[in-house]
């Protein structure tokens, strides 16, 4: 069975899964090519290079199978399967970082995936460590947070984060989410983020590709946070017409918590009778976005919001933005994109 966080080679590229459900083709994101000046080089010798998701789609390769965004690859067209929780002490073996950080995890379903998982990592490449399985993530979330307090472990650079993922939100407003997620974090100089993985878990998350209705920018408090460190993460929102908010960009998983106020710009789809706002379509964060205003009005960072958002959506309108604002129910924040 293939899961979210697999690696797939079809003929001599790499693929990563994405989603749970694969039972119409393996869904998944190209990642890494043959070049003959690629920067990363497998055992054999032979160079890569990693792919953004804008230049996987513009590929000249597999567009056969190319739908709504990612690649949904038949299975018979796979040729090998990497899984990170049967693979880590194979990779173990040959690769003393990730051994160090799955030493310092030790728990008892963990993995690792991405670069280090298939080989072609470089020497600085960050450790993605996966973890199965909702207790076991959250045991490892308070691992972190004793290592950093005990000094055992460093913050993460976030500096460094925030350049890599083209991040435009303000940087004090990505620190503070980030600073609070305990997902990530440096061990004798290697970063490594701690990815959640479910475990045979039942979840009210949809897979299903819905019917787009418009970009939209909601206000709305989080009631359901269990599914924020998930695939898409997931807030479920008090709001009359949006169920939830789903993003599929690692950088805005466990940005808000139950209780917290969001507010959200991306994608309304329908999907089986219910609406969310899909923030994310693009692997690397354009001007969609989720922050917390709570956590914004705690650390002083509302008005550097204001002005953001003024620097960024200069326009008073947009032709594909939908209203969702509740009317005569101030507590709902539904704007139009633009306002």
């Amino acid at each position: 069975m293939i899961r979210l966080r697999d690696f797939v080679r079809v003929e001599d590229c790499y693929f990563s899964a994405v989603g749970y459900e694969h039972s119409d083709g393996v869904k998944c994101l190209l990642r890494y090519v043959p070049s003959d000046d690629g920067d990363r080089i497998d055992r054999w010798g032979k160079r890569y290079r990693k792919l953004s998701h804008g230049e996987a789609l513009k590929y000249h390769r597999f567009r056969e199978f190319q739908k709504d965004g990612i690649f949904v690859i038949p299975h018979s067209k796979i040729d090998e399967i990497y899984k990170p929780d049967e693979m880590l002490a194979e990779v173990c073996k040959r690769d003393e970082v990730v051994a160090k950080v799955a030493d310092f995890f030790r728990l008892p379903k963990m993995g690792v995936t991405g670069s280090r998982l298939i080989g072609l990592n470089e020497d600085d490449s960050d450790v993605d460590f996966v973890v199965y399985g909702r207790k076991n993530f959250e045991l490892g979330r308070k691992k972190i947070a004793k290592g950093l307090g005990s000094g055992k472990l460093k913050p993460p650079d976030l500096i460094r984060i925030y350049k890599r993922r083209k991040v435009t939100l303000p940087f004090d407003i990505f620190r503070v989410h980030e600073e609070r997620k305990l997902n990530k974090a440096m061990l004798d100089g290697i970063h490594f983020d701690l990815l959640f993985v479910r475990n045979d878990e039942s979840t009210p998350i949809p897979e299903k590709k819905g019917k787009k209705l418009g970009i939209a920018t909601v206000i709305a408090k989080v009631v359901d946070s269990s599914y924020a460190f998930d695939y898409p993460a997931s807030y479920f929102v008090d709001h009359p017409k949006i169920k939830a908010v789903l993003s599929f960009t690692h950088t805005f998983v466990g940005q808000a918590f139950d209780g917290e106020t969001i507010e959200a710009r991306g994608v309304v789809e329908e999907i089986e009778g219910e609406r969310y706002l899909i923030v994310g379509t693009l692997r690397e964060t354009q001007r969609e976005y989720i922050v917390s205003r709570t956590l914004l009005n705690r650390f002083n960072l509302e008005d550097e919001f204001k002005r953001w958002k003024a620097k960024a959506f200069k326009c008073s309108s947009d032709p594909s933005s939908i209203n969702l604002k509740s009317e005569g129910d101030p507590k709902y924040g539904g704007i139009t994109v633009g306002r």
